[in-house]
């Protein structure tokens, strides 16, 4: 399982828990994340066998890196906002062109709720770093392209209540993979030839 663009880990202690997963991938760009979540996480003190488990690689997700090649799944939480919107293109490449990983999970703000957070004005956006964050039919639109282009079927929800009038506060989509041969499985067979 990787959690791409993993930040200080907040998902990673959920994913680490879940003892369903037998390894556990934080990708991050920023050294410092990957220092916090190593200390979130306590590598330091966990037992040799759980630890080998967990792998925590520093990685910008807008080039192509072979190591993140046949994963079942992955994870985007909040993360493609972050990214300047002439980026975005890279980032699909990389992750659902190169990687391929069986299922993404991709969440990102619906800019439309905003307006029911207070003090968060019109044009404003959730984080200081967020360079642009979208309505529920652009991500919508995003998404059916990416999946189009890339070989996946998508479904797209929310996370939160959902407002009859805005939506969920967050964005929600899965994508699934339609050709299930490749890198998951590629990577199954060159473990089991260990």
């Amino acid at each position: 399982m990787l959690d791409l663009g993993c930040g200080g880990g907040a998902l990673l202690g959920a994913l680490v828990a879940d003892r369903r997963f037998t390894e556990v991938v934080g990708v991050d760009v920023a050294d410092r994340s990957l220092a916090m979540a190593a200390r979130r996480l306590r590598l330091d003190r966990l037992p040799e066998r759980q630890r080998q488990r967990i792998h925590l690689w520093q990685s910008a997700l807008t080039y192509r890196d072979d190591r993140l090649r046949g994963y079942d799944a992955a994870v985007l939480m909040e993360v493609v906002e972050h990214l300047d919107p002439p980026r975005l293109p890279a980032l699909e490449d990389a992750v659902f062109g190169h990687a391929r990983p069986g299922t993404v999970v991709v969440t990102t703000p619906n800019v439309e709720y905003n307006v029911r957070y207070e003090g968060l004005g019109a044009g404003r956006f959730r984080h200081a770093d967020h360079r642009f964050e979208w309505t529920r039919a652009e991500f919508a639109a995003w998404v059916a392209r990416v999946a189009a282009t890339h070989g996946y079927t998508a479904t797209v929800g929310g996370v939160g209540d959902d407002d009859p009038e805005l939506g969920a506060p967050t964005q929600l989509a899965v994508l699934t993979r339609t050709d299930q041969t490749g890198p998951s499985t590629d990577r199954q067979t060159e473990e089991t030839a260990r």
